[in-house]
């Protein structure tokens, strides 16, 4: 009887052991409140400004000032926390258009807002951002007019630029249209102005452009320093993008390449290009149209 009961004792023990092993082992996981994030809404003062179009693809999300992660909008993001926190929703976008390079756009101002977070239950966040009282505007080109920036025609000599059209616009009453065709395979433009101090105050130079096409097209700078002679001017390409057959935004990032060619001054550049295979061009005729064009800094 003795023995029974030490085996009993030593089995209720074991047992008594397992289940709280078990407890140890997967204890009760908290139960997250949830963030529901609309796309942000992006509010400019048209006059200084311009357009408010924008690709704002992601949300960096920090809670109470500690970075939670970053989400493709709109999210749905679970929060570990309950009661009242401070939200700091920052607008994302894919600097050069690339997918694997997602920054916070430098430019557009964060969005806070407090919320009482409670377990199981869903938030609705509806972020909105302008630029920052300290950006610069280089210069914005709504190719509204025929008096617009690119009118430099670099390449080939005597080719014709843009045509300011109302064929497919982006917003406005028209937008820049690039035609080429076998005859003109490519075309080289840049800005009439050139540029001064555009890191002389800030850490950041953007390029940002609406735009749609049927060919590559690449971006630039034309650096310049003061007194000209040898090494005086140099153009640098870099950034671009792929034919889109629907209405794109991009924002490039000039500023490595600001900063590395240490000019005076500079001028915006792109090369429009149909490419060849085997020698021979890969399409007749190819049109390329651009709008809202905006250099940016600090």
């Amino acid at each position: 009887m003795k023995n029974y009961m030490k085996l009993w004792a030593v089995g209720s023990f074991a047992a008594i052991a397992l289940w709280s092993g078990c407890d140890l082992i997967n204890p009760d996981e908290e139960t997250p409140a949830y963030l529901y994030v609309t796309g942000f809404e992006l509010t400019t003062n048209p006059a200084i400004e311009g357009s408010n179009s924008h690709k704002i693809t992601d949300v960096w999300l920090s809670v109470d000032g500690n970075f939670l992660g970053v989400y493709s909008l709109p999210a749905l993001i679970p929060v570990l926390e309950g009661g009242q926190h401070v939200l700091t929703l920052d607008a994302g976008m894919k600097d050069n258009g690339i997918n694997a390079t997602p920054e916070i756009y430098p430019f557009y101002e964060s969005y806070e807002i407090t919320v009482d977070l409670k377990a199981n239950e869903t938030d609705t966040i509806r972020p909105t951002t302008q630029y920052r009282s300290n950006t610069k505007f280089a210069f914005i080109e709504p190719f509204e007019t025929a008096d617009h920036q690119f009118r430099d025609v670099r390449r080939p000599a005597g080719a014709t630029g843009i045509q300011i059209s109302a064929e497919d616009v982006f917003e406005g009453q028209s937008s820049a249209l690039i035609t080429l065709d076998t005859a003109k395979q490519f075309l080289e433009l840049a800005t009439l102005n050139e540029y001064r101090d555009l890191l002389k105050t800030g850490a950041y130079v953007y390029l940002e452009v609406n735009y749609k096409s049927e060919v590559p097209v690449i971006f630039g700078v034309i650096g310049h320093l003061d007194g000209g002679g040898i090494g005086g001017t140099s153009t640098l390409f870099d950034p671009g993008f792929l034919p889109k057959d629907e209405w794109n935004k991009i924002y490039f990032n000039l500023t490595e390449m600001i900063f590395d060619g240490d000019f005076d001054s500079y001028q915006i550049v792109f090369q429009a290009f149909i490419p060849s295979e085997n020698d021979k061009p890969t399409l007749n005729n190819a049109k390329v149209w651009l709008d809202n064009i905006k250099l940016v800094h600090f």
